[in-house]
């Protein structure tokens, strides 16, 4: 079955209503970072404890039914919902420093993870056997087999958004050299991009097929169906996963066209002249905007042994108010983190593979 989807609507500049518009010159690094104070830790040290004893026997990587009562924080509270708030509704990132991570266990910075996501929002899975904590940690694998995840190499990364809402990121242990964390404004590309080249831009609004990595109930369809760019009742949205969509005419027998990989490569190299770069620090916790902020990360190589290799741990996170942020059910699906089987099952229903490219019209 071909592609029978609309042609998209035509795109223009939007506005700082519609989507946060910033490059590099925009902020200073104090900006977006707020550092504890030694009262800061030890009311943190002091909601581990209680959690400790509240969640013993608990599952932290898949149970999500974890609340702010497990991890009872007083004046840090307003801090948290405010970093949440300045994410979701403002520039679309920010940095917590100086958590005490070098003084907790690998599984007691987990809880620490968990207790302080509850704060910022509600967690979403990470996969489809419903992780709700990711390890950011090179394993050997490389990009380019369709089952290995960006989180799981030292690899550079090209520009894309993570699953649900937001993405949270608590550094444990840094890297020898490189692995920079680089965000760039979508809405700042965007409108970067329609200045350049309105077909490129315009071919962005079309549907794409992304790759679902193996994550797709065995017999259903292996993507889903999902526009780049996206704006709908006033506001901006991106998402993009680039080693994804390359993958995905592996299981669609259909490749890329010219068009788009011509917008992928102007999206990338905007984003890469337009963005921030920031050095994470162990005790570093991270949050991020998938619908307005594009990521990367520059290669890295972890210190010899015995030392540890670069950590982090990372959660994902829905904001209860982006309800109906994009329009098709698999985009407010997707805001919750992973594809569930019965919504792989109702998607089955109206899934459709790519239309072929015109004759000549492949990358």
């Amino acid at each position: 079955m071909k592609d029978t989807t609309m042609s998209p609507p035509a795109p223009r500049l939007l506005t700082s209503d519609e989507a946060p518009l910033w490059d590099r010159n925009t902020f200073t690094p104090g900006a977006w970072t707020q550092t504890l104070s030694m009262h800061d830790v030890t009311e943190i040290i002091d909601a581990l404890t209680v959690a400790q004893h509240r969640l013993s026997g608990r599952d932290l990587v898949t149970d999500r039914t974890i609340s702010r009562d497990d991890f009872p924080l007083t004046s840090l509270v307003p801090r948290l919902e405010a970093m949440a708030a300045d994410v979701a509704d403002g520039r679309g990132f920010a940095v917590l420093r100086g958590l005490p991570v070098d003084r907790l266990t690998e599984s007691q910075n987990l809880l620490l993870l968990r207790g302080l996501a509850a704060y910022l929002g509600s967690i979403a899975t990470q996969s489809r056997d419903g992780q709700l904590v990711r390890d950011v940690r090179a394993t050997g694998s490389r990009l380019g087999d369709a089952s290995v995840r960006g989180h799981q190499t030292s690899q550079r990364l090209w520009f894309h958004t993570d699953g649900a809402d937001a993405a949270v990121l608590l550094c444990r242990t840094a890297s020898a050299t490189g692995g920079l964390s680089r965000l760039a404004s979508a809405g700042t590309v965007h409108n970067a991009m329609l200045r350049h080249s309105r077909p490129w831009t315009a071919e962005l609004y079309r549907p794409f097929h992304f790759h679902m990595a193996g994550g797709n109930v065995p017999g259903l369809p292996p993507t889903f169906i999902s526009p780049v760019f996206s704006l709908h009742r006033g506001k901006f949205s991106t998402r993009y996963v680039r080693h994804t969509l390359l993958e995905t005419p592996k299981v669609t027998g259909v490749p890329l066209s010219k068009e788009a990989m011509a917008s992928f490569d102007l999206l990338e190299e905007l984003a890469d002249e337009l963005s921030v770069d920031m050095e994470l620090r162990p005790g570093d916790l991270q949050m991020v905007n998938d619908h307005t902020v594009l990521h990367s990360r520059t290669s890295y190589t972890d210190p010899p042994p015995p030392a540890e290799r670069r950590h982090l741990m990372r959660s994902w996170i829905t904001f209860p108010h982006y309800c109906g942020r994009r329009a098709a059910a698999v985009d407010e699906y997707l805001r919750f983190g992973w594809l569930t089987d019965d919504q792989q099952r109702e998607l089955a229903a109206s899934w459709s593979e790519p239309e072929a490219p015109a004759s000549g019209a492949t990358a």
